[in-house]
């Protein structure tokens, strides 16, 4: 029985099993683990089940009521643990982002785009981001992370010093979908069942709490960006598709318009790693970085970022803090938003109907890039300058049009 089982780690090319590695007292030191990084739809090495195997329809009535009051059971004794911690004291403050340091992200979900228009009336497309219910589940140290994980052999201590993995869960989920094992997590950390997980990569300095929630104003208007995401599945397609490539010619061909064509195997007879062929296109990891966010709706947690981020409509991405030099974030609440950074502007009284128009946009809590046109301004006034440029150009779609008569 012993022979039969193989762990899947590797050292060079021989498999070592339990029992091999106890009689020749064999010291592994560089482990490599035997699983791809590009696309991979097998869960790591350790991971617990998730999803639960028993159906939901055959659970009656009585027995979901009674499965509903253990998991708020075991949800309260998780939150009144978190809530007795000493951590919990320490509050936010708003500073500037050190070079070195690293905060938290959020996970977020790409609900749909649309356009907006500047002052100027420049148009422009965005992209709407919605912040499911963040919380912080958990916060593992670099010394623990490398000893338990290869991910974490490779990320714990890296160029930027020691790392700490806050992962983050996002969106409420329904208890009795997942197993007692993917639950607990949760239950520790005082949050509900979450639907999906993220992790990130924060120094020492910028810590959050586990279980304390994370708000859309953990980024701020005006600010730049990473988004990470899967991009959009293809499935498997051809080269014309994938590669852009143009193809066969359409006249004297017979069956191979859209097929590739030679793929230069002369002297070798073998194809060269990396030829591009046909194969999947899509669902891969990709990251957009430099993105700004004009607009912020606190009341329905959604953050609007100017132009397109990887994924399709309903998918889950990474938000964090853009490196790039140039678009650091100058001032950030750390180590995320909390309700005691918001400053609360009473209404004086006596005020007329343009007063009551601008509080009307603060109670909807809108939050407005400086040169981003809001709808409840007056309308943009053109010049009579550009009415001539108008009629001007009418002018020329007429001639041409009495041509082609």
């Amino acid at each position: 029985l012993s022979s039969m089982l193989r762990l899947p780690w590797a050292v060079g090319s021989e498999w070592v099993t339990p029992l091999a590695s106890s009689l020749s007292h064999i010291q592994i030191t560089n482990a490599t683990q035997k699983r791809g990084r590009r696309r991979t739809t097998v869960a790591p090495l350790g991971t617990p089940p998730v999803w639960e195997k028993t159906k939901g329809e055959r659970i009656d009535n009585e027995n979901r009521v009674l499965l509903t009051r253990v998991y708020e059971a075991e949800r309260q004794a998780g939150e009144s643990r978190v809530k007795a911690s000493e951590e919990k004291n320490i509050e936010a403050k708003k500073a500037p982002l050190g070079h070195d340091q690293r905060r938290v992200g959020l996970i977020v979900k790409k609900i749909g785009m649309m356009p907006q228009w500047t002052n100027d009336g420049t148009r422009m497309l965005c992209t709407l981001l919605e912040v499911p219910s963040n919380h912080v589940v958990s916060v593992t140290s670099p010394n623990e992370w490398y000893r338990r994980t290869m991910v974490g052999k490779r990320k714990a201590f890296n160029r930027e010093g020691p790392m700490w993995k806050v992962t983050v869960g996002a969106g409420e989920a329904d208890p009795w979908r997942f197993t007692s094992s993917y639950r607990g997590q949760f239950s520790r950390a005082g949050t509900g069942v979450k639907e999906r997980l993220g992790s990130f990569l924060v120094t020492q300095d910028a810590l959050p709490h586990v279980g304390i929630p994370l708000d859309a104003r953990h980024f701020s208007v005006g600010q730049f960006v990473t988004a990470t995401g899967k991009s959009i599945d293809w499935g498997f397609q051809g080269v014309m598709h994938r590669w852009g490539m143009r193809g066969q010619p359409q006249r004297r061909t017979t069956k191979s318009h859209r097929r590739v064509g030679s793929v230069g195997s002369v002297s070798d007879a073998r194809i060269w790693p990396g030829k591009r062929m046909p194969g999947h296109m899509g669902w891969e990891w990709s990251t957009l970085s430099g993105i700004q966010i004009i607009r912020m709706n606190t009341d329905k947690q959604v953050i609007y970022v100017k132009g397109n981020v990887p994924g399709d409509m309903g998918e889950w991405l990474l938000l964090k803090d853009c490196l790039q030099e140039g678009k650091r974030p100058k001032e950030v609440p750390l180590p995320t938003w909390t309700p005691s950074l918001e400053t609360i502007v009473e209404e004086e009284e006596g005020e007329g109907e343009e007063e009551k128009e601008e509080n009307k946009i603060k109670t909807d809590k809108q939050v407005y890039i400086h040169n981003l046109f809001r709808f409840t301004s007056p309308s943009i006034l053109f010049s009579n300058d550009d009415l001539k440029k108008q009629a001007g150009r009418d002018k020329t779609k007429a001639k041409i049009a009495k041509v082609k008569k």
